[in-house]
């Protein structure tokens, strides 16, 4: 979100190919040298876990930490993008621009009544005969795309579009509800529907079709799972700004409309668990359609495992793209100075992020610019988006972060994002430009 107001800087196209008409003349980004874009809410908890995994030291205490604040949490958001290329170049006939990157995002709801009568140990109430839904989308994607911007209102209108082409590796898709039922004098805890998954994963099941155990496939190996080609997919960005008067500029865009077809590595799960609850941790019973538990109950310490008895589906499915929404209005103050509000909302299946940010920009030179503000991200309230870009004559470096509050100890904020890189501007010459009444006679130009 930082970099939405700074339009020559290389990220921004990627949030509205308008912006491509910013970019220099030629210029060149390449992995690892291209940096990488990282985000995630809940950012404690989840920054704890990946330290553990690196250590060696991930419990099943861990884990439940990590699971009971999802549970938290009304929306759980993380997304990775590892640029791998990047090549933009203009024309006379408008801005052209070839990328490869890998997208990696995550996004879910498990913040349910269902969800905290099985997983809270104290007392707990529960609406009988009601389906409560879990949703959830992760999808890890290779996208190559073809941007083109041009001018099509002199100093007044911009247009942009981005063809896409995807290339699906991982993916996996919950649909599963969860409701209590009575029967007789027996309550019931009941699953439903499917997790759509396409990954080389091995699933082990007891003679019940109990779900036992799930793990990576005897012949998985990292680089069979990113050369994965087999599940293809399209799309497009589509972007413009419009310069509504001298000082002020609107934007918007939409990005990544398309979806994903996904063919191979297919191990869908269909839930049709029942489960009696025990009688033993029945408080009340059915007072005007709801149940009562008594403390000590959880699905961590009580066996219930016919809740988790399932059904394989290898049928091949298709899901729809993150598709990201943005939309801006930039006030120039000067030519180094602007204020600008933008705000961007992400929509999966079900699930919906919406952000708003406030930010100024400042050029302190031709080789530096930092910009700054406030933005809400969900329902994170305290962050401060911050941005450095530093320019020289052959490229830029560049780095920002959703959140400087994430980088304190003990912050209250629950939000953190990362977005660093660098590109070069190839084949530009070093010489500056005079005019004419600036040579003498027999002057030479000093090469820089």
């Amino acid at each position: 979100m930082a970099f939405y107001q700074t339009e020559d800087q290389i990220v921004s196209p990627t949030y509205n190919p308008a912006f491509l008409t910013r970019q220099t003349n030629f210029v060149l980004s390449i992995f690892p040298l291209a940096g990488m874009k990282v985000s995630y809410n809940d950012q404690k908890v989840i920054k704890d876990m990946i330290l553990n995994l690196a250590k060696g030291n991930q419990t099943n205490d861990d884990f439940k930490k990590v699971l009971h604040s999802l549970i938290k949490l009304d929306l759980f958001y993380q997304r990775m993008e590892i640029p791998i290329l990047n090549v933009g170049y203009n024309t006379k006939i408008g801005s052209f621009n070839f990328s490869i990157k890998d997208n990696m995002q995550i996004m879910s709801d498990i913040k349910e009544e269902f969800s905290d009568f099985l997983l809270n140990t104290s007392e707990r109430s529960i609406v009988l005969n009601s389906l409560q839904s879990f949703p959830a989308s992760a999808m890890h994607y290779r996208e190559f795309s073809l941007g083109y911007a041009k001018e099509i209102i002199e100093n007044k209108l911009t247009i942009g579009l981005r063809a896409k082409l995807y290339f699906g590796k991982f993916s996996m898709n919950s649909d599963v509800k969860g409701e209590v039922v009575q029967k007789g004098e027996n309550y019931y805890l009941q699953s439903h529907d499917m997790v759509k998954l396409s990954f080389p994963v091995k699933i082990i099941t007891d003679a019940d079709s109990i779900l036992r155990s799930i793990s990576t496939s005897d012949g998985f190996s990292v680089g069979n799972y990113l050369m994965n080609s087999g599940n293809t997919g399209a799309g497009f960005d589509l972007g413009f700004t419009y310069k509504i008067n001298h000082d002020l500029v609107l934007s918007a865009s939409v990005v990544d409309v398309g979806k994903i077809n996904w063919r191979n590595n297919l191990n869908s799960i269909k839930f049709k668990g029942e489960n009696q609850f025990p009688q033993e941790f029945v408080k009340a019973p059915n007072n005007n359609g709801i149940l009562i538990k008594k403390e000590g109950f959880s699905a961590e310490s009580t066996n219930i495992p016919e809740l988790y008895k399932i059904e394989l589906d290898n049928t091949e499915y298709s899901t729809n793209l993150p598709t990201n929404f943005y939309a801006g209005i930039k006030y120039i103050v000067n030519s180094n100075f602007n204020i600008g509000l933008v705000d961007r909302y992400i929509y999966v299946r079900k699930l919906a992020f919406n952000s708003i940010s406030l930010a100024v920009v400042y050029k302190f030179n031709k080789k530096l610019t930092i910009s700054t503000g406030y933005s809400v991200i969900n329902n994170s309230y305290f962050n401060i988006p911050f941005a450095l870009i530093y320019k020289w004559n052959s490229g830029q470096y560049f780095v920002g972060t959703d959140n400087l509050f994430s980088y304190i100890p003990n912050s209250s904020s629950g939000f953190a994002g990362i977005t660093f890189g660098t590109c070069f501007y190839l084949f530009k010459s070093k010489n500056e430009k005079y005019s004419d009444d600036e040579y003498l006679p027999f002057y030479k130009v000093k090469r820089r």
